[in-house]
């Protein structure tokens, strides 16, 4: 009887699409024995018609959100497949979800756990399309997890440049309020030259921003994203949430995003540390913070002869001085632009201004010089006395 139990369980679970590693796992047994048990229940145990289940139409959708998501929590996955029209009860649902999570656990129980304040981990992930002021436009998620905590910090962002990834670090340390000793990072191009095994060259301007915050930044091995899977864990967390109306600024989208983070996501209590992440985050052992990292993009430019700057195909009359001279351009993320000459700041203005045709500005720069005038204050004057005039009326005579 009880190897008859055995390769029933055994049936079951491959037919839910679990592994012979997993099975073994799960059971206490060794692979071989877990396919023994399967090559023998299909040579002596005759087949019989199993009945379908409410369920099945809905089990492909529950595998992927279970072995590539990690989402175990039965009643999130209850209301998600009620939307696509499931009709049956939750205690079926439990009992195909348990054998996954049991797997799931066991095979983490060896995760490296580290100390308070010892690493951050973070990543990217594509967020899809989203309506932001009446355009529809592609966003990331930058998302940051402390990793003895679990408390986390999301952001939406446009591009996924080096810029913007040390902008959202930015962010990211004043949510937390502080620095960690070690980030965990993706291999990331925008941050790595060149990789040769375990040796790394790291991005000049990225090591300036280590410096200024004095973490050490770290890359898991190559073909094994796990290394950093707590913050994987809580991309497949957050997967979700992803479903917004249209905002009207990006800055709309993070306030509500974050408004989830902090009500939902850091308040709950984490399967594994069975603790709150807000709760763990009051232990953590961070460095203060520095002054505040300035992120923008660095071009450099030289002004023509006829004093015209061309940046981002609009062209600025500059004053003579700076004919034929190079200047150096800085950008914010937030549009503002400072335009630099031997240190010095010459112009100021953001993408948002509106500048006139070149031929506007250079009639304007005529006209202001054409009516150019003195003050009758500014002029000189000969002053003579009146017995001068007296004695040129008496010479006439």
């Amino acid at each position: 009887m009880k190897l008859e139990g055995e390769r029933r369980k055994v049936k079951e679970y491959l037919e839910r699409g679990m592994s012979y590693t997993d099975i073994a796992q799960m059971l206490g047994m060794h692979r071989h024995t877990v396919k023994a048990l399967s090559e023998r229940e299909r040579n002596h145990v005759q087949k019989r018609t199993k009945k379908g289940s409410k369920l099945d139409p809905y089990k492909e959708y529950l595998l992927r959100r279970v072995l590539e998501d990690h989402v175990f929590n039965c009643e999130k996955l209850y209301q998600e497949i009620r939307k696509q029209g499931y009709s049956g009860g939750k205690t079926i649902l439990k009992e195909f979800v348990q054998p996954y999570r049991k797997s799931f656990k066991e095979s983490y129980t060896r995760r490296y756990e580290t100390e308070p304040g010892e690493q951050m981990q973070v990543d990217w992930k594509e967020a899809g399309l989203y309506q932001v002021d009446g355009d529809i436009i592609p966003l990331m998620i930058f998302v940051a997890t402390l990793s003895y905590s679990r408390m986390s910090y999301v952001c939406f962002a446009e591009r996924q440049d080096r810029e913007h990834l040390l902008h959202c670090l930015v962010d990211a340390f004043e949510y937390f309020g502080g620095v960690p000793e070690k980030v965990l990072f993706d291999n990331m191009r925008t941050i790595i030259n060149r990789r040769s095994g375990s040796e790394v060259e790291w991005n000049e301007k990225f090591l300036d921003f280590v410096d200024h915050y004095g973490f050490t930044p770290k890359v898991h091995r190559p073909y094994r994203p796990q290394t950093k899977g707590k913050v994987e864990r809580f991309i497949g967390y957050m997967n979700g949430w992803l479903e917004t109306s249209s905002v009207r600024s990006l800055q709309e989208l993070n306030r509500t995003l974050m408004r989830w983070v902090e009500e939902r996501a850091n308040q709950r209590v984490h399967s594994t540390t069975e603790r709150k992440p807000v709760e763990l985050w009051m232990k953590e052992s961070l460095d203060s913070l520095p002054t505040k990292y300035e992120v923008s993009y660095l071009t450099y430019r030289k002004i023509g002869k006829d004093g015209v700057m061309n940046y981002h195909a609009r062209k600025i009359l500059m004053n003579s001085p700076y004919a034929g001279q190079e200047v150096m351009i800085k950008e914010t993320l937030d549009g503002k632009i400072t335009v630099h000459h031997r240190g010095e700041a010459i112009l100021t203005y953001t993408k948002d201004d509106k500048i006139l045709p070149l031929s506007e500005q250079i009639r304007k720069k005529q006209r202001s010089k054409a009516g150019t005038f003195h003050a009758a204050s500014d002029i000189e004057v000969a002053v003579r006395p009146l017995s001068v005039y007296d004695q040129f009326l008496r010479e006439g005579e």
